[in-house]
């Protein structure tokens, strides 16, 4: 009987310990309602009291409703963008409440190349060569174990109509986690995996580490990436002496800067430098073609003309130096495009491009030129 009562009062105890703890949680969550109500009361009186509009955040993230609380941010930076608070606020809850997406984009062209091989006009023939090409990239963003990963897939074919040994297949994909260490800010490590194929024949396959980083400044958005890999080329085929690639490790430092409204209201540059190391091990006639340093940049100035006619200028420029041989290559591209945007029942865009290619090579047989015109359709959905 005894131990019977103990355990009655032990259980009554108990009912009455949970009673409390749900009261205090109630009047907690009444608190909190209530603190929102008022606080919304006073910024309907004083819309631009910056304080005021993040306390008011403040609570309703708190209260769980962190849709009220970036409007708050929102009428912050309406009267004052340099907020800081407010920036952070409303970028942090902008990738919270943001959904996970998938898009696509896909190009398909025929691509005209007045010496596709490359080679030195006044020693070998260079036969006009069509191509016709198709690409896609899907991206897709979505949250796992607790965070926001991106993941890039890339596919390219070419079928060129003249010669079997310039058909080209590649896949790649690269996915890692995105992290936020700055409002305007986004660093994304990566790991990466691929493969290509050159005529009915494999080529290579590649892993590759890397780090990007995205963001915003000054009315410019800019992006850097850092990428090293491991190559192994299947070249046995494509040389009548042996494989000239074998395998190794390659780096490379890649960079751009978009720029709006740079002279006009509807003009647009972007700059791209580049920097790559290959260490890819075979060679032939004591030539190694897979070790060299290069580095260059690609520059592009875009112009709107009308809400569906877009105008492009720019130019290639790279510098290749190979290395345990006497061979520096310097090779210049500028190219002009018009574009038509979204004139087809659907969303695409519909661009004509000429390219110019020259090869200045210290070893004269590997200088080449060449003249390039594509037409290209790109959708996306």
């Amino acid at each position: 009987m005894a131990v019977r009562g103990k355990a009655s009062a032990w259980r009554q105890a108990m009912l009455i310990a949970a009673s409390i703890t749900a009261l205090s949680a109630t009047g907690a969550f009444a608190q909190q309602a209530g603190d929102l109500t008022d606080l919304g009361n006073r910024v309907l009186e004083n819309p631009q009291d910056a304080d005021l509009n993040l306390q008011y955040a403040a609570a309703a993230e708190a209260a769980g409703k962190p849709r009220l609380a970036l409007t708050a941010y929102e009428r912050i930076l309406i009267n004052d963008p340099t907020n800081e608070a407010a920036r952070r606020g409303y970028e942090r809850l902008r990738r919270e409440i943001e959904p996970g997406y998938t898009i696509a984009r896909v190009d398909v062209g025929v691509l005209q190349d007045s010496n596709p091989r490359n080679l030195y006009s006044p020693y070998f023939n260079t036969p006009d060569s069509t191509t016709y090409y198709g690409r896609l990239m899907v991206a897709n963003e979505h949250e796992f174990f607790g965070r926001r990963w991106r993941s890039i897939l890339n596919a390219t074919l070419e079928d060129n109509q003249d010669r079997d040994e310039l058909d080209y297949g590649f896949i790649g994909l690269q996915t890692g986690p995105i992290f936020h260490p700055a409002p305007h800010m986004a660093v994304i490590p990566s790991i990466g995996a691929g493969a290509a194929w050159v005529g009915s024949e494999h080529y290579f396959n590649e892993i590759n580490l890397g780090v990007t980083l995205e963001g915003r400044a000054a009315g410019m958005s800019y992006w850097a990436r850092a990428r090293g890999g491991y190559r192994e080329y299947d070249g046995e085929n494509f040389f009548f002496f042996g494989s000239i690639p074998n395998d190794g490790t390659y780096a490379e430092l890649q960079a751009g800067v978009t720029k709006p409204h740079l002279l006009f209201e509807r003009d647009t540059l972007s700059i791209e430098p580049f920097w790559r190391m290959s260490d890819v091990s075979g060679d032939i006639f004591d030539f190694a073609p897979g070790k060299y340093d290069e580095y260059g940049i690609d520059v592009n100035y875009t112009y709107q003309v009308t809400d569906h006619l877009q105008a492009s200028v720019g130019a290639l420029v790279r510098r290749r130096d190979f290395d345990g041989y006497d061979r520096t290559d310097d090779y210049v591209s500028p190219q002009a495009s018009l574009t038509l945007q979204r004139a087809l029942p659907c969303d695409c865009d519909v661009r004509v491009q000429y390219r110019r290619r020259e090869n200045d090579s210290n070893d004269f047989i590997s200088s080449y030129g060449a003249d390039q015109i594509s037409l290209q359709l790109t959708t996306r959905f």
